[in-house]
């Protein structure tokens, strides 16, 4: 039962549910896990909370 954990910028539900989809088929591809048994988990973080190249995301988008 992999668990895959995904720590991304807020998305729609209709985004995470085409990634969800589309990591779900190449993890089974690849391993021949059953796509049944194939957790994502998302994490969302807020632009405070996410930095890129020592500039936090809430300063670089203001």
């Amino acid at each position: 039962m992999p668990v895959i954990q995904i720590s991304i910028l807020p998305q729609t539900a209709e985004k995470k549910a085409e990634m969800s989809k589309a990591i779900t088929e190449e993890i089974n591809r690849i391993t021949g896990i059953p796509k049944e048994v194939i957790n994502i988990l998302f994490y969302e973080l807020s632009a405070e909370n996410f930095a890129t190249n020592g500039v936090m995301l809430s300063e670089k988008f203001k």
